[in-house]
């Protein structure tokens, strides 16, 4: 007879799951085009995405047509003639016609709108998970049964972060529902049996971070990914972790290497900063601070109920000017501009960490918008300061995004009319970045959320896209070298960094912002030995 998977795992050691292993929820049913947006029926989103996606192959014909010059760019007819082809697609499908109303009113102007509802939410019911195994090419698939058990399984995954011995994890297990029982069984005996889980006897990866990272240090730990130390604790901003071999061949930063966060801090919706493999990995009681409801136009990411779906049980929405507070100062949530789809004013929040006399401006994507209203012309940078002091150190994106609307994520929920427009997707020019630290009196500026790791595959680069010829031929006739950036803070006293993953960055005794490496200490393989050794695949005296 063949013995519990409890005796054949190590009682008192604690476990963790390889990083050439992770898990995924999965859907038991295609999910629709914007997964977890609220404030509008899932059917009403269906309809207006098919709308966009059966004109989309006129508009890239007419795009073309401007750029083999057969059009001109600047056609007065262009919109009139894009609303009206839209409505006579629309009107003549009953099916769309019941979900979005739109057409020429008697005055010329057009008409369009679609129903919103408040209590409406794009939803993502998992039917099972899958286990992945890097090394050796395994998928595993477990199913649910038609059984809602994503937050239990959310719930485990989040205790093989190595900070629980087996036997609290069992525990677990075993006085779950008992329709979620059976499941989370399987998923530890498979784990188990595919060599997936590691265990230590004393784990060592918490006070490494510790002994390199010191009080009030900001780490990059790639793309948008931030660490803070805050006293003894960790707070995590935007975490986009990869597992070992997932999309590269470079050891990266996942899970179990990272010390167990105090908070999570997320501040939009795209899927390079609220990555739901990363979170379903992190622990379930951890705080998740994410952009408030309050703050909300006509629709909403439905944070709330992705995170939920993982396990998350202290999901706190941050309205704009509301603080998270620690013992000595706080994380205030600070208004979010820009960025695809800037036309929605999706709730988002830029972060300002305040400790104890020190400040850093986590201020991500956020940029001008299309109409010109920024953090800078409403004045939100410059009240800051009046209330906080000088912010010595401002992270931001540089990315310089012009595109045509119509290939924004979002496209289909802005106005038809506009697609053909040329629209910020994030553009943050050289001027606007020099006069964002001069507001914010700061002394360094880092450059961010644009990789920055080995880990990072090329085709997840940001900056010029091939898959659209049309999209990065626009992109580069309007992009500003990136370096005279430098120049411009250097006239104001103001440093330049391009960040690295797993630099630091720390206040000097006169207050400035200054790049400390952390050398080979928190690298991915380094912090995997600290309780493992070599991974078992790894070349002797080698490189994986």
């Amino acid at each position: 007879m063949m013995s519990s998977v409890w005796d054949r795992l190590p009682r008192q050691h604690y476990m963790s799951l390889a990083p050439w292993c992770w898990v995924q929820l999965e859907s038991g049913e295609a999910p629709g085009p914007f997964p977890f947006v609220a404030g509008i029926a899932p059917e009403v989103v269906a309809s207006l995405h098919e709308a966009h996606s059966l004109l989309s192959s006129s508009i890239d014909t007419a795009i073309s047509d401007v750029f083999s010059k057969r059009a001109p760019l600047d056609d007065p007819d262009r919109q009139r003639r894009l609303e009206d082809a839209y409505a006579e697609l629309v009107n003549s499908r009953p099916y769309l016609k019941q979900h979005i109303r739109c057409g020429r009113k008697p005055d010329g102007s057009f008409q369009w709108d679609f129903p919103t509802d408040p209590t409406k939410s794009a939803t993502v019911t998992n039917g099972g998970l899958r286990i992945f195994h890097s090394v050796k090419r395994q998928a595993i698939p477990i199913g649910f049964d038609q059984r809602l058990l994503g937050p239990a399984v959310g719930k485990v995954l989040g205790m093989l972060d190595g900070t629980h011995q087996a036997d609290e994890i069992r525990t677990v297990v075993t006085t779950a529902p008992r329709e979620a029982q059976p499941v989370l069984l399987k998923l530890i005996e498979s784990l188990h049996q595919y060599e997936c889980l590691l265990g230590a006897a004393q784990p060592a990866v918490r006070q490494r971070w510790l002994d390199v990272v010191q009080d009030r240090d900001l780490l990059h730990l790639g793309h948008a990914a931030l660490l803070y130390r805050q006293q003894s604790q960790m707070l995590l901003f935007d975490p986009w972790l990869l597992p070992w071999f997932a999309e590269s061949s470079v050891p990266s930063l996942w899970g179990a290497l990272l010390p167990k966060p105090a908070a999570v801090f997320l501040t939009h919706d795209h899927d390079d900063h609220v990555d739901p493999r990363t979170l379903l990995h992190l622990p379930k009681e951890t705080p998740i601070i994410v952009p408030s409801r309050r703050n909300r136009k006509k629709l909403h990411y439905d944070y709330l109920g992705l995170l939920r779906e993982m396990g998350f049980g202290r999901v706190i929405e941050l309205t704009h000017g509301e603080r998270w507070d620690f013992d000595g100062g706080a994380v205030v949530s600070v208004p979010f501009y820009g960025e695809d789809p800037c036309d929605l004013e999706m709730p988002r929040n830029c972060y300002l960490i305040h400790d104890r006399g020190q400040n850093i401006l986590v201020h991500a994507d956020s940029g001008p918008t299309n109409n010109g209203r920024s953090a800078l012309k409403e004045q939100i940078i410059q009240q800051l300061v009046v209330k906080y002091g000088p912010i010595a150190l401002v992270l931001a994106s540089q990315q310089q995004l012009l595109e045509v609307r119509s290939y924004a994520a979002h496209a289909s929920l802005s106005h038809p009319g506009q697609w053909l427009d040329v629209g910020e997707n994030g553009y943050l020019t050289n001027a606007y970045l020099s006069d964002l630290c001069a507001a914010a009196q700061a002394n360094l500026f880092v450059s961010y959320a644009t990789g920055g790791a080995d880990w990072y595959p090329d085709h997840l680069s940001f900056m010029f896209s091939q898959r659209n010829p049309a999209r990065t031929a626009l992109l580069t006739a309007h992009w500003e070298r990136p370096e005279k950036l430098k120049d411009l803070l250097d006239a104001q006293g103001c440093g330049y960094h391009y960040a690295r993953a797993l630099d630091i960055y720390r206040a000097g005794q006169d207050g400035r912002m200054g790049v400390v490496s952390s050398g080979e200490s928190l690298t991915p393989l380094a912090l995997h030995r600290l309780d493992h050794g070599d991974p078992p695949f790894m070349k002797p005296g080698g490189r994986t």
